[in-house]
């Protein structure tokens, strides 16, 4: 099939490479303002931001090496950002070595709920035009959790 006719074509809609390239595309959409969000308005990466999320919802420190696999994240990316958000008081780290366990902060909590409403100002402004239904949304997500596993 010649390209012309394959690129938008209604035939080609649901092959693997279409989808793809959508995501891609909706991925860099909606993360380009809310990582500058980060980065600007509270100096943090989205790795970072990352960090903070998984060790909210733990009940119990996190081992360093579960969090990197939790993460999926570059071993030193992780590094940096755990030293970063340690320095400024928002995560505790304790233990040695492959026993090191973070735990968020007091201080990091309220950071990140600070966080947190920073980023739904960002995107409810910016990404207005785009917003989909609860119930698609819904969908959205379902979905988008299945293609995760």
């Amino acid at each position: 099939m010649p390209l012309d006719v394959a690129v938008g074509a209604r035939t080609v809609a649901a092959e693997p490479w279409v989808m793809w390239e959508t995501l891609i595309a909706a991925v860099q959409r909606w993360t380009v303002r809310p990582a500058d969000v980060l980065r600007h308005d509270h100096g943090i990466s989205v790795y970072d931001f990352r960090l903070l999320r998984l060790l909210a919802r733990s009940p119990h420190p996190v081992r360093k090496a579960i969090a990197n696999t939790a993460l999926d994240l570059p071993p030193r990316s992780l590094d940096h950002s755990v030293v970063r958000l340690a320095d400024r008081g928002y995560v505790v780290v304790a233990g040695r070595g492959g026993e090191k366990r973070l735990a968020l902060t007091d201080f990091g909590i309220e950071f990140l709920e600070a966080v947190v409403e920073t980023l739904r100002a960002a995107t409810a402004e910016g990404l207005a035009g785009t917003s989909l239904a609860p119930g698609d949304r819904a969908v959205l997500i379902t979905l988008l959790n299945r293609l995760r596993r």
